[in-house]
């Protein structure tokens, strides 16, 4: 399935309440995916995503300094409590 298509409301009506949403997100649509998460967050229907991303992507998600902010940070930071927990090396993946 798209996630991009995916009607994450409609998934957690089903479902009975907000859902718990664990994914590794390809990098060319890593953003456009955290806003659809950081929106049905907002309308209630996300209660909580843990997401592997590239590492630039965690950098904007959770800045360090002002060069990394942007708009995905300060959506983020309006609709999330982001955490950036640890970096993965190449060798954690499979094929590398």
């Amino acid at each position: 399935a798209d996630v991009l298509r995916f009607d994450l409301p409609a998934l957690a009506r089903a479902r009975g309440g907000p859902l718990h949403v664990v994914g590794n997100l390809p990098y060319n649509i890593s953003s456009a995916v955290l806003f659809l998460l950081a929106d049905a967050a907002a309308g209630g229907h996300v209660r909580s995503a843990t997401v592997t991303v590239q590492r630039e992507v965690a950098r904007r998600m959770v800045p360090r300094g002002k060069a990394d902010r942007g708009i995905l940070s300060a959506c983020l930071g309006v609709y999330a409590d982001a955490v950036r927990h640890f970096d993965l090396g190449p060798e954690e993946f499979d094929p590398p």
